[in-house]
């Protein structure tokens, strides 16, 4: 079978709000919209496909959707290998061919690759999971797939490290809304592996329609090819995403997986879809508290899509002829969670623009006990303005295309963002809070569905 978190201790499911323990294999078969990650794919768009090109691929007859659908690489590619859950033993390595066909990945620890890791039976969409690894290790690996005429779609090879020890240095990168502007995003993302971040953290909207798959294939994944490959990508849903089948086929999260956490290092993140309910009495509020209250990380980072506090002019109101929310109104619950539970930085997109707050607590600015709050929303897309004036929350303001890395060392955070020229523009250093026990590995867990909001558009 294929390597879904579900199956594996690297992203291992737990209950959900309701105390019920998904099947890793109904998630996997018994999608009600029809996909079967090892069988087939039912396309859904919200108009009939404009036609159909044939072209010839490494000796087969291969059809190509145009406009709404994905081409086809010269080397038989849709997708280059990218990284996904990657934990101090284990990492997700996933890829897309244009032909069905076997599934490998050599690994190693340089060449040659000495390992092999296969999954039986052939596809298109292929997924494995990488077991038995040393924490904070530089790993190398090469993917292989056969077609039934004997051709052979194989990458690079590729390296990529282990997650660290908690006692380790740790620098993520995070951005958001790299939709619209691939050629934006791909200048932000050579910056992004220029800084040889472990992580990538996406706070959503990586695609400006999410129904649609060339915006995944084109518009999002090829550009950042190189940093995908050897980095690995932990996304929350956007409202651009549509809750789309793409999101939950390429993050390897069986659905209802929009909600979930993960350790890496000396930090635990949180990771929420603002597009479903996330106030008191709703399943992710109720799955957070219970997250965070547990968690025993020296650093907690909450990430989610729309703002709790923005400086923005015309999203929540128009800001140049009233007075209007300085944050989403669906996010008020979340902020009195987020500070009772000391959460160090929270970050979301969905404006595009870069704003930093100050710590916040309880309405005020609070040095030693409050919560930064960071809007990321640079990271392709069409900019947008703040409001006339300076609001009381915001310590620093920027309209650019920008990305963000977040550095630990021991009790040392170091907060930087960059423009896409790469020159510093922002940059805050906190120590960490004291907390309770000692540091401790929290494997991935997931929240059960609950009905979609209006708030996806």
């Amino acid at each position: 079978m294929l390597g879904l978190p579900g199956a594996t201790t690297a992203c291992r499911l737990r209950p959900g709000g309701d105390g019920t323990r998904m099947s890793p294999t109904r998630a996997l078969v018994d999608r009600p919209d029809g996909w079967n990650e090892a069988r087939t794919w039912r396309h859904r768009s919200s108009g009939p496909r404009r036609g159909h090109v044939a072209a010839s691929l490494l000796g087969l007859l291969v059809l190509l959707p145009v406009g709404l659908g994905w081409v086809a690489r010269p080397d038989g590619f849709v997708v280059y290998p990218f990284l996904q859950h990657v934990t101090g033993d284990s990492a997700v390595v996933t890829w897309e061919t244009a032909v069905v066909g076997t599934t490998e990945v050599f690994v190693g620890t340089g060449e040659p690759l000495e390992r092999v890791v296969c999954v039986e039976g052939t596809r298109t969409l292929h997924r494995v999971r990488l077991a038995d690894l040393e924490a904070g290790q530089r790993w190398f690996y090469r993917v292989r797939t056969r077609t039934a005429s004997g051709a052979v779609i194989e990458s690079d090879i590729h390296a990529f490290s282990t997650a660290p020890c908690a006692e380790a240095p740790l620098t993520v990168a995070v951005v958001g809304y790299t939709q619209d502007q691939p050629w934006i995003w791909r200048q932000v993302a050579s910056r992004i592996e220029e800084e040889r971040p472990q992580l990538l953290v996406h706070c959503g909207d990586l695609v400006g329609l999410g129904q649609v798959k060339r915006e995944w294939t084109e518009e999002f994944f090829d550009p950042a090819r190189r940093l995908l490959a050897s980095v690995p990508l932990q996304s929350v849903l956007g409202n651009h995403e549509e809750d789309a089948d793409h999101w939950y086929r390429y993050t390897a999260h069986p659905r209802p997986a929009y909600c979930y956490s993960f350790t890496f290092g000396a930090a635990d993140f949180f990771m929420l879809d603002s597009n479903r309910r996330i106030g008191v009495g709703s399943e992710q509020h109720g799955w957070l508290e219970e997250a965070l209250a547990a968690s025993t990380a020296r650093w907690r980072f909450v990430v989610l899509h729309h703002p709790p506090y923005t400086s923005d002019v015309d999203d929540y109101g128009d800001g140049r002829r009233e007075r209007i929310p300085c944050g989403d109104p669906r996010t008020t619950d979340l902020v009195a969670l987020i500070e009772k539970h000391a959460v160090d930085v929270v970050f979301y997109g969905h404006i595009h623009a870069y704003e930093r707050s100050w710590p916040l607590r309880e309405g005020r600015i609070d040095h030693e006990h409050g919560t930064v709050y960071v809007q990321t929303g640079g990271g392709g897309g069409y900019l947008e303005h703040a409001s006339p004036g300076r609001t009381w929350h915001a310590a620093k303001l920027r309209r650019a295309h920008h990305y963000c890395t977040l550095t630990l060392a021991a009790d040392q955070l170091e907060l930087r963002a960059y423009d896409i020229e790469g020159r510093l523009f922002d940059q805050v250093a906190r120590r960490a809070r004291p907390r309770r026990g000692k540091p401790a590995g929290m494997a991935p867990t997931t929240a059960r569905a609950t009905p979609r909001s209006s708030a996806h558009r």
